[in-house]
């Protein structure tokens, strides 16, 4: 059962940044647009929790954790943005995916979570993968302004994995979708004040019609896949899931570039395909 909801995390979140691609490359112009759509989507997370039919009561532990929760997920956003613009794109989401091994490293030393050989050996592929399926070029130079960024992106989706082994490990782990609830109030609540304290210059966005639902969907997506991956934090061995949750993505987005959008596909890409799936199939071991 715990697979199952791994794959059809792995699944909605391939299928979510397909269509995330291709809707920022018509709407999303400038840094105000990203900042407002984040919000619209924290309004339609906002819903799907309350659509639960989850209240607002929640404990003093679990409020602080979905303050944080948000705080982290906010920067994370911002740093890996920061660190496209600065630099390397290719490297900038390579530091991203790579972030999965600091919840997996917690999950193993602070909750002792047991570690076979194969296991080892499938995250060292994983990794592996991550690097040939970022499309990383020969003679791509790296700046020390891109270096912060891509490391303060690195350690903030690791932290986000943190705070979510944390949550489902402790006695309020039951208050699940009503943390998951005022994270995104809260991340919505950031995103808002950080586009009313832009210049006004640089606040150029309206939200058309047409793109205020797909927004609003996409924020629905986002809650539903989180309420997964949180609900799984607690159930699966963090050597497994992070790993797969991460690496998936890439392998689900590579086989759709080939199968479905008839891309061209590099060698190190469709050698990063082959050995992500083989790292899948040892993790799951």
């Amino acid at each position: 059962m715990y697979y199952v909801l791994l794959f059809l995390s792995v699944f909605t979140d391939t299928l979510k940044n397909i269509w995330y691609n291709q809707f920022s490359n018509s709407v999303l112009k400038s840094i105000s647009d990203a900042v407002l759509f984040n919000a619209v989507c924290g309004v339609g997370a906002v819903g799907f929790f309350l659509c639960t039919g989850c209240g607002f009561q929640i404990s003093a532990f679990s409020l602080v954790l979905a303050l944080f929760f948000a705080l982290v997920t906010a920067e994370a956003q911002f740093f890996s943005l920061m660190a496209m613009s600065a630099g390397s794109m290719s490297f900038s989401v390579l530091f991203t995916y790579l972030g999965m091994i600091i919840p997996t490293l917690f999950g193993i030393i602070v909750y002792r979570q047991p570690v076979g050989p194969l296991q080892i050996i499938g995250l060292v592929l994983m990794m592996a993968a991550l690097y040939l399926s970022s499309g990383i070029k020969k003679g791509e130079r790296i700046n020390l302004k891109w270096l912060l960024f891509a490391l303060g992106s690195f350690v903030t989706w690791g932290l986000v994995g943190v705070i979510q082994q944390i949550h489902q490990n402790s006695a309020k782990a039951y208050e699940i979708n009503v943390f998951l609830l005022w994270s995104f109030l809260f991340l919505t609540v950031f995103f808002t004040l950080i586009y009313v304290f832009l210049p006004k210059s640089n606040r150029n966005y309206r939200l058309k019609s047409k793109a205020t639902f797909p927004s609003l969907i996409s924020g629905v997506i986002i809650g539903a896949v989180n309420l997964i991956n949180l609900y799984l934090s607690a159930k699966l061995p963090s050597i497994v899931l992070f790993p797969i949750l991460n690496g998936g993505v890439i392998v689900l987005s590579g086989l759709a570039a080939l199968l479905i959008f008839k891309e061209n596909l590099s060698r190190s890409e469709y050698a990063g395909i082959a050995i992500g799936t083989l790292a899948i199939c040892l993790l799951g071991i």
